[in-house]
């Protein structure tokens, strides 16, 4: 009996795990760390006294009906080595039992995900040794559990000092030619955003400011624009600070005034960097061992409806996406693979 290979259990991996399983297909689920979750598994809701439509309650029960399938097979701590066509589709596999082939594959769904910036070594300066620049991933992991009891003393011994100010700073790791990431990550700003919205809440006196290139939306359901960060009180600026200057009083964003056409300096107590989303660091393997093409920007080239080879792709591992479009675009991947499945019993 043959089943359907996922390789990646992060949410897109298992968004079509799970699709497909309800649709009564049997899955063994490949996922190379020790859990579920992939990258979504590092942040959490950040609804103060509203919702902020993150899309992260959606998260739980996707994993917890993969968790809870006996259509799905799950083997963590377990890399994909090679691919071998057969009838089907045979997988060499690792795990902590050895290298062997899974040679029951019928379909394979290409689910790996991305990168954060922050994870890659290169492009990274020296001035994130200042415990004033934060990566927005490192204040999700002062803020995750804390949202409710958020306050000038957790704040201060999770940081070692009180801010009366931060700036938030988009676009870094994407929308750069050094960093051969011309494109936006769609991510950013509604994620920067969400966390402005928890400090606005727990600290109403903060001055909070936004550096930005431009707005995208900020999730599936909300818009970010200038009327939301003005009701917040968040004073925002439409460029990308020219030079930062660091003294032991505070962090100094030197910018261009584009309206005046004049320099103008903005001080603050706190940086938080917002992260690009990057290539996998396996799309290259991933590329030869399928016979997949990669876009100028290193990720994998869709494959379009006729095109399949049996080989399907879902998530990031095509391009920048939020969770809700991540999880809409994966729930398209699991029907066309069905209804692929169903013309080939026709035929």
């Amino acid at each position: 009996m043959s089943r359907i290979g996922v390789i990646g259990g992060g949410i897109a991996g298992c968004t079509v795990a799970s699709e497909l399983a309800d649709a009564g297909e049997d899955v063994v689920l490949l996922e190379k760390e020790d859990e579920l979750g992939g990258n979504i598994k590092n942040y959490g809701c950040k609804a103060t006294d509203s919702c902020t439509k993150c899309n992260l309650c959606l998260v739980d029960s996707i994993f917890n009906s993969v968790r809870e399938s006996d259509r799905i097979e799950v083997r963590e701590n377990t890399a994909v080595l090679d691919c071998l066509e057969k009838e089907g589709f045979g997988l060499v596999v690792e795990d902590d039992d050895g290298e062997y082939t899974l040679d029951d594959i019928s379909e394979i769904v290409l689910a790996t995900g991305h990168k954060r910036w922050s994870e890659l070594e290169t492009g990274t300066p020296e001035i994130f040794e200042d415990e004033r620049i934060l990566w927005a991933s490192d204040f999700e992991d002062m803020l995750e559990g804390r949202k409710d009891q958020l306050c000038e003393e957790s704040l201060e011994m999770n940081l070692g000092f009180s801010p009366d100010s931060a700036v938030f700073l988009q676009c870094n790791g994407s929308r750069s030619i050094q960093e051969k990431a011309r494109y936006c990550s769609k991510v950013c700003c509604g994620y920067n955003y969400r966390i402005a919205q928890v400090l606005r809440h727990n600290f109403p006196e903060m001055d909070l400011s936004m550096f930005f290139i431009d707005m995208q939306e900020a999730g599936f359901l909300v818009n970010l624009s200038f009327e939301k960060l003005s009701e917040l009180d968040i004073d925002y600026y439409n460029c990308k600070p020219l030079r930062l200057e660091s003294s032991s009083d505070s962090l100094q964003l030197n910018y261009e005034d584009q309206k005046e056409g004049k320099m103008e300096k903005l001080d603050t107590d706190l940086l938080v960097l917002s992260e690009g989303i990057h290539r996998g660091t396996e799309h290259e393997h991933w590329s030869k061992i399928f016979n997949l093409q990669q876009t100028e920007d290193g990720f994998l080239r869709p494959i379009w409806p006729g095109e399949e080879t049996g080989v399907y792709l879902a998530g990031t591992v095509t391009g920048p996406g939020d969770s809700a479009t991540t999880i809409a675009k994966s729930r398209e991947t699991a029907y066309r693979l069905l209804d692929n499945k169903l013309v080939e019993k026709a035929n």
